[in-house]
């Protein structure tokens, strides 16, 4: 299978790996993951061949002192990496020197149509949380998840799914009251649909004014 296919980065900039996560929207996605599965099931290694990194985030996410951060569905995949430098320094070379941030407040919103699609990052999601209740040195980190198809009594264990889609207006209003006092920018990145990038733009720029500049970033493709 040969094909050209932009594919997000969910690892880490210091991490030793790298973290592709590819979903079965098209032709040739459905493809990759088939041939995946059937390399699973006769129990031997998926083998790819990959260029780049082609282009990079369009911002510094760590000069910020509160960061807002909105997938959609498999949109998640990039804040993955930006929460992983945040949050997990596991496996890190301690003789190396990191960039350091002024980040103080982290909100996490992911929207999906369907509960069962959170389980494979809830852990991971759950692990940064707790991290962030845990170690007073990493910022302070707000998850939500947000269900918009399946009714409110799907159960998924281990986290509060909120069963409708997020209000935009109160979302941003919660990043601009737990920014630093001294802080006079906020930053706020989607990856996901269309209209979900349209709403959040239209929220975060009513919060734009001379003592505070919301600088807005986005990705778009769908569920």
């Amino acid at each position: 299978m040969r094909s050209c296919q932009p594919f997000s980065v969910a690892s880490g900039p210091s991490d030793p790996h790298i973290d592709i996560y590819i979903r079965a929207l098209g032709d040739h996605t459905k493809k990759i993951v088939e041939y995946s599965e059937h390399c699973a099931d006769d129990n031997k290694q998926t083998r790819i061949r990959v260029d780049g990194p082609y282009g990079t985030l369009p911002f510094n996410y760590r000069r910020y002192g509160s960061v807002l951060l909105v997938g959609g569905g498999i949109g998640i995949t990039p804040i993955l990496g930006i929460l992983r430098d945040i949050y997990d320094h596991t496996g890190r070379d301690t003789k190396k020197k990191y960039p350091s941030h002024c980040i103080r407040y982290v909100s996490v919103v992911w929207i999906m149509p369907h509960a069962a699609e959170s389980s494979l990052f809830l852990d991971l999601l759950n692990s940064f949380h707790q991290k962030s209740l845990e170690d007073p040195l990493v910022p302070d980190l707000k998850l939500s998840i947000h269900v918009t198809r399946d009714s409110d009594d799907t159960i998924v264990t281990g986290q509060q799914i909120i069963y409708s889609k997020p209000q935009f207006n109160v979302v941003v209003e919660g990043c601009v009251e737990n920014k630093p006092a001294s802080s006079t920018s906020m930053l706020v990145y989607a990856c996901g649909p269309g209209g979900m990038v349209t709403q959040l733009w239209d929220a975060s720029t009513k919060k734009n004014s001379k003592a505070l500049r919301v600088d807005f970033y986005h990705e778009k493709f769908e569920f």
